[in-house]
């Protein structure tokens, strides 16, 4: 689609300006259309954490402009070349790999899943943008539908900013989870909770810099291991690596909505996993009570009776597929989502043709969301509630029949090991079935060398700090690259000595 021109010049509004709305935004823009972001938010900062792009995410960003995919990969982490699955929360053993991970994306030329910081990817896609193209401190709050086709729009009703701005020839609510654009379309009486439902689970969430000589690390390096889930009976664990030395960690509880830690985020999680791995421990261990952050996870069902579209207003994202964290494709399917608008508006003829292209925009795109917003649920209540400690035969044998883990459960969960791998195929298979754009498995390669040293020079960098002052944590909500002084240096490492320089001014390792 790189080279695709649009038939028909259109203005567009976009309500809302995360990682969805922005995408949307950039690339309509790029193909020449005259689109504004409507953002409540006073102004751009650096806040949110890491954000997971599949393969099928990056394959459509390289298909809609292989420049913005070569500067998105100066500051992206792979994860899907390392050894990542889920292990025994308790045992610390591996449980599963998911080597379907790494090998569907090889099958199908794609460059492997891995991670970026959110704020990172909403600054280059901001900078690739025209000037003035964010208005901030303005929410879209209602929308009105003329009879020639045009769509108005009011910001901050109720409020001294209010303001009606008209003449648009396409809304799209990208305005998240509680989507004020939503609510109104669908005729709910509040965006908040509007038909989405609590999912069961509350959330806690940090990141940190494990030292290198961590209990954390005493099976895999850094480097080794991408992601592990740690399960147990009803709730998980998971960990990350994030790139530049950093570890993401998430505690998963199947708790009432509304459910608060005590006085310390940090002992309420420790008490939960009481038992469970060292290396769980060691994550907490190494992490401020004040960075933990606690959230109510919430979803919908799939939009099926309803469509997303309703004249010259539609909607993406978490605005109508709100998932749960476990896939990692929220994002990705908000990109998705973004490119078939994209491409359905550059092929319409005439502005009267909008309704019907968002209408197709929907109908293209409902199966698909509806199945993966299914995948990530499915996922989550499995983990919660039939997955246990595995029974062992061979530590059963040992102990006799008074063995603790000998239950239904846990007799499941050792059963389900030998089918896991089968299910993980079809299920990253599905997901990798949407991309447009293959690669090279040279410039693949490339790409993981290229990431390799610049994420083991950062590493290097932020371990340094640590030595010298160890209270430093770098955070996505404040670590910047012009934080790193990289100098010309030799790696020798990775097999190969490989030259490189970080241009501070561009923010960019470049391998000659």
């Amino acid at each position: 689609m790189a080279d695709k021109k649009p038939n028909v010049n259109l203005k567009i509004a976009v309500a809302g300006g995360g990682v969805g709305g922005v995408f949307a935004a950039y690339a309509l823009q790029k193909k020449g259309f005259d689109v504004t972001i409507f953002e409540k938010a006073s102004k751009f900062s650096r806040f949110g954490g890491p954000i997971q792009l599949a393969s099928n995410a990056l394959s459509c960003v390289n298909s809609l402009s292989p420049e913005l995919f070569e500067q998105i990969m100066g500051r992206f982490t792979f994860t899907g070349t390392r050894k990542c699955g889920i292990k025994d929360g308790i045992r610390n053993k591996w449980y599963s790999v998911f080597e379907a991970i790494t090998n569907l994306a090889e099958w199908n030329d794609l460059p492997y899943t891995g991670v970026i910081d959110r704020p990172d990817l909403q600054e280059i896609l901001l900078n690739n943008m025209n000037e003035n193209s964010v208005l901030n401190q303005m929410g879209v709050s209602e929308y009105i539908q003329q009879d020639d086709g045009t769509v108005d729009i009011i910001v901050n009703k109720g409020t001294d900013t209010e303001e009606r701005i008209n003449g648009f020839d396409v809304l799209i609510g990208a305005d998240g989870i509680w989507s004020q654009v939503r609510s109104q379309m669908w005729n709910e009486p509040d965006a908040r909770p509007g038909t989405c439902t609590y999912s069961g689970y509350t959330l806690f969430a940090a990141e940190n810099i494990m030292p290198e000589d961590s209990v954390f690390f005493s099976e895999e390096g850094y480097f080794d291991a991408g992601y592990k889930v740690y399960i147990g009976p009803g709730k998980y664990f998971v960990t990350s690596d994030v790139g530049s030395g950093r570890i993401q960690w998430y505690a998963f509880l199947a708790l009432p909505a509304g459910t608060k830690a005590r006085e310390s985020n940090k002992e309420f999680v420790k008490e939960e996993f009481a038992g469970w791995s060292e290396e769980i421990h060691a994550c907490l261990e190494n992490t401020p009570d004040t960075i933990i952050e606690q959230r109510d996870l919430y979803d919908r069902r799939p939009s099926v009776l309803k469509s997303w579209s309703d004249g010259a207003v539609t909607m993406l994202g978490d605005a109508v597929h709100p998932m749960m964290p476990n896939l990692g494709q929220g994002g990705c399917q908000a990109i998705e989502d973004a490119y078939a608008i994209t491409d359905l508006l550059c092929d319409i003829n005439s502005k009267s043709d909008i309704p019907e292209a968002l209408q197709e925009y929907y109908r293209k795109r409902i199966v698909r969301a509806s199945i993966v917003q299914g995948i990530s649920r499915l996922s989550s209540d499995i983990i919660i509630s039939s997955f246990s400690t595995p029974f062992s035969m061979e530590e059963f044998l040992k102990e006799g029949l008074g063995y603790k883990y000998l239950r239904p459960a846990s007799i499941l969960t050792s059963y389900l090991q030998f089918f896991l791998p089968y299910i993980f195929y079809g299920q990253f298979g599905y997901l990798y079935s949407f991309a447009p754009s293959p690669f090279s498995k040279e410039s693949i390669q490339k790409l993981v060398k290229e990431s390799l040293i610049r994420n083991r020079s950062e590493a290097a960098k932020v371990y340094e700090a640590l030595k010298e002052n160890t209270q430093t944590f770098f955070s996505a909500k404040s670590m910047s690259y012009k934080q790193f002084d990289m100098k010309t240096e030799e790696i020798t490492d990775i097999g190969e000595a490989a030259a490189f320089r970080c241009s501070v001014e561009d923010e960019m390792c470049i391998i000659p």
